[in-house]
């Protein structure tokens, strides 16, 4: 896994000690008195970090967030059996989450949904089947998944539509593949720019202000947020990637920006690590 997943999951872990702190002034203030990376979750300091939401108090430094598991769990599945299907997907996170899987730590809603949906087929309990809308970051882990395996978009979409049916992944899956393909080539913020080209409509002018405003604070205020619905985390992607110039520098900054800061890791790690190293002190210190 190390030519993308790798440097996601490495961004991933470093992050998790505040993901979900949605308090960027409280963390910036924080990071002046102590390092931000590789982390566990305190509770007085979640509890001074209002608004937040403190729910991995058993993970240890170097550990990820459940999306991190869903990269490994898929990846490891895939390497094994490229054709995996929709339905294999479902029924390997439904093997590891649902009551008395082997996973222990948070579930988040598409995860729930998806135990009910096999619960209700199980029980025959006659519960309607939740329409799949989700618009959370998990939807591009099967994309840096068939990326790292050499499969195509098709592949990839074919199993983000376990968790959405919005065709707007599948055109930020062609996004990435621009910028992967370039980002050696050119410096990233041309490349970026570039790039929103090919994005979907709704999200053109918020990606073109990611990369044209400095003042990171007005760009979240009007055309991006910090939690993980793509149509927030997305452009402050963009913003974070076109204002960086080293892998360290980007995912400490991430950190401090709060909210979904371990999951934007994912793609922010996947994508930097391209073009700038991953510090050896912080392979050292994760866990999978």
């Amino acid at each position: 896994m190390k030519k993308y997943l790798y440097g996601g999951l490495v961004a991933n872990a470093a992050s998790l000690g505040y993901h979900w702190v949605y308090n960027p002034v409280y963390l910036e203030e924080l990071s002046k008195k102590k390092s931000l990376l590789f982390q566990v979750q305190n509770k007085n300091e979640f509890e001074e970090g209002k608004p937040s939401y403190y729910v991995y108090p058993n993970h240890k430094v170097g550990d990820v967030t459940t999306q991190g598991m869903f990269m490994i769990w898929l990846y490891e599945a895939m390497k094994e059996n490229p054709s995996f299907s929709k339905n294999d997907y479902a029924n390997l996170i439904f093997n590891h989450i649902k009551p008395g899987g082997d996973y222990v730590g948070y579930v988040e809603s598409y995860g729930k949904l998806l135990v009910i949906d096999r619960l209700n087929a199980d029980l025959k309990l006659n519960v309607l089947e939740q329409e799949k809308t989700d618009d959370h970051l998990v939807g591009f882990i099967p994309y840096l998944v068939a990326k790292e395996l050499g499969l195509d978009v098709e592949k990839a979409f074919e199993l983000t539509k376990l968790f959405t049916n919005k065709t707007e992944y599948y055109d930020f899956f062609k996004v990435f593949d621009y910028i992967f393909s370039e980002i050696q080539k050119r410096e990233l913020k041309y490349v970026l720019k570039d790039a929103v080209k090919l994005a979907p409509i709704g999200f053109t002018n918020k990606l073109a202000h990611a990369i044209e405003m400095d003042d990171t604070v007005e760009f979240i205020k009007n055309h991006a947020g910090i939690s993980c619905h793509i149509q927030y985390s997305i452009p402050l992607i963009f913003h974070l990637l076109s204002h960086s110039n080293s892998y360290e520098s980007l995912i400490e900054w991430n950190i401090k920006i709060g909210g979904a800061s371990s999951d934007r890791g994912l793609l922010l790690g996947a994508i930097m690590s391209q073009i700038s190293p991953i510090p050896e002190s912080w392979k050292a210190k994760v866990t999978f």
